[in-house]
């Protein structure tokens, strides 16, 4: 038999996400040679990147205050203005469309220079998404250590892009969902001590 330690009515990280979900997510697996850019909508109410190898850039507004992409860490970025991301801050980034068509032969690129990262789109609904989208910061950056799940779900879903296979959408959608709910844990250990199985009361009703 199997004992939860976590009280139902604690857990409101879980109860949120369940009744804010409107859709499945999407994911994209990129490679690109330098030099490359992209900019995506601020439109996508939350996004999720993280770079499987390589280096890129993330900035919203301003690309003097540009935050490096790195491997074993996860961004998330709320929507609000549209983000661009480069292999170098201040490169020219180009619509999605464009992107694409610029490196569609990147995909077996032996370049040791190319970056090869992860973009999901999560989507959300009604005012309790919007709660939980307002109890995180802009922009959100977290490191995952040797040994952090973190680390395994980027993998999967890395593996997971390479190829078109059997019921994809459906393993994707919960490694996105699984990944959003690691990076949203460590942020709260990383805001304020709180008992095993709760959440912070900072998310909104």
């Amino acid at each position: 038999m199997v004992v939860s330690l976590i009280p139902e009515c604690v857990d409101v990280l879980h109860d949120r996400l369940a009744r804010a979900r409107a859709s499945g997510a999407v994911f994209a697996r990129t490679v690109a040679e330098p030099p490359w850019g992209l900019r995506l909508a601020g439109s996508i109410q939350l996004a999720v990147h993280t770079v499987v190898r390589g280096r890129g850039w993330l900035w919203l507004d301003d690309p003097g205050s540009a935050v490096e992409l790195v491997p074993g860490e996860v961004t998330l970025v709320r929507g609000g203005p549209d983000r661009h991301i480069p292999h170098d801050p201040g490169a020219e980034c180009l619509e999605p469309e464009d992107f694409r068509a610029r490196h569609a032969y990147d995909g077996s690129s032996e370049d040791p220079r190319a970056t090869v990262f992860l973009c999901g789109a999560y989507r959300f609904s009604g005012d309790i998404g919007s709660g939980l989208l307002e109890a995180l910061p802009q922009v959100l950056t977290l490191s995952a250590a040797i040994g952090d799940p973190m680390r395994e779900v980027i993998a999967l879903l890395s593996y997971e892009l390479t190829a078109s296979e059997p019921g994809q959408p459906t393993v994707l959608d919960r490694l996105l969902d699984v990944l959003l709910v690691l990076a949203i844990r460590n942020d709260f250990r990383g805001a304020r001590p709180h008992p095993v199985g709760t959440v912070p009361p900072r998310i909104p009703g």
